[in-house]
């Protein structure tokens, strides 16, 4: 068997290993060996005790990411013991079969995103580490789930920090455009190929959820729609009208046939545009869904980003006399302190009551030791009632 190659930390580094971190910095390190991208190494303290084990990246900004604290190998077996173990949980969350199976870091594999969508799975690897091993993990995924269906979306912009190609590819099965999936008792239609991250925002299923409590007898916008989950949401909470505002053509042509697909086409009203020129004349509302993608992309454009938050806030409370406000962050570097705090800017004196806090799903674990797992928040306020 061949040797492991090692990398010794420093000593305040050993803490941050223990506390269940699973990225180590240049300044972490000892020493930055020039292995090949997405070597597998043993970590071990000053002193030469062993810590844990991971992959290494020496062009990374990241250079070593852990997977284990056991000293076993990176293999087949242990990609799929790891499956076996996050499909447990998901199973008992969402036994309808649509659910994120590996959520990277808050599953302990960084790099590796995993979503299903019921017979389809959709993979993304991030990481040299990861594509290094795509054909155990594929593997390992084959056994554990036996999809019929694998599609590798490795087109993120991120494989190009760790020097990856982009590509999108069918490995298993046949796949030529959206499948339906079933949801609480709705239908959606998903695109594994073409489709926003892995076609589709499993994130907010506990938040559209309670979106339709709300719902009854109300004029819903539901804006940033993508392919109008939230607004299906609505619909099925007994919602007057639904108007999805959404730039793509062909996300709106997905929510449309959705909307029919579920009996839902004469209250459902798609408006292909930019949310803020639509909100300089929107109709009015008794509940406002603000979905936006994430403005603050790096902490380098953080102001700027906030400033979109901040305008689209203020365009949404403007488009209703009273109702219910869901407004929301998918940014890791937003805070939600800091949405919380330019919302209630934004108000201008209006009443605002905060009835709910909002996170990712729970198939989207948080590491505690990983902050930017918890990406998601969002708020539920009651606005002059």
């Amino acid at each position: 068997m061949a040797r492991i190659p090692e990398v010794r930390i420093r000593s305040r580094a050993v803490k941050k290993v223990l506390s269940g971190r699973l990225w180590l910095s240049r300044r972490d390190l000892l020493f930055l060996p020039e292995f090949e991208p997405g070597t597998e190494v043993r970590v071990l303290s000053p002193e030469g005790f062993f810590l844990a084990r991971g992959y290494l990246n020496p062009q990374s900004l990241i250079p070593v990411r852990l997977l284990t604290r056991r000293d076993e190998p990176l293999s087949r077996d242990f990609f799929a013991a790891r499956l076996r173990q996050a499909l447990a949980l998901r199973r008992t969350l969402y036994p309808e079969g649509c659910f994120r199976l590996i959520h990277a870091e808050g599953d302990g594999l960084p790099g590796l995103t995993v979503d299903v969508y019921g017979s389809v799975a959709v993979v993304q690897m991030t990481t040299a580490g990861i594509e290094t091993r795509r054909e155990e993990v594929l593997s390992a995924l084959e056994e554990v789930l036996s999809p019929e269906v694998v599609v590798l979306r490795n087109d993120l912009s991120v494989r190009r920090e760790e020097g990856l190609s982009l590509y999108t590819e069918v490995v298993r099965g046949r796949i030529s455009g959206p499948v339906e999936v079933e949801m609480d008792g709705l239908k959606f239609l998903v695109d594994p190929l073409r489709g926003q991250k892995t076609g589709f925002f499993l994130d907010h299923r506990e938040n559209r959820r309670f979106i339709r409590r709300l719902s009854a007898g109300r004029v819903v916008l539901d804006l940033y729609a993508y392919t109008g989950a939230f607004g299906l949401y609505a619909l099925s909470g007994g919602a007057r009208r639904v108007f999805s505002v959404e730039r793509s053509e062909e996300a709106l042509a997905l929510a449309e046939e959705t909307a029919r697909r579920n009996g839902f086409a004469d209250r459902f009203f798609p408006v292909q545009g930019r949310v803020e020129e639509f909100l300089r004349d929107a109709p009015d509302a008794e509940l406002v869904i603000l979905d936006p993608p994430a403005f603050v992309k790096s902490q380098r454009v953080f102001r700027e980003g906030l400033r979109k938050y901040q305008e689209v806030n203020r365009r949404a409370l403007s488009a209703m006399k009273r109702g219910f406000f869901f407004t929301s962050s998918c940014s890791r570097f937003v805070s939600a302190e800091d949405l919380l705090e330019l919302v209630l800017r934004e108000a201008r004196g209006r009443s605002l009551n905060l009835l709910a806090r909002h996170f990712q799903a729970p198939d989207h674990p948080q590491n505690p030791a990983h902050p930017e797992t918890l990406y998601l928040k969002g708020f539920t306020f009651a606005v002059d009632l």
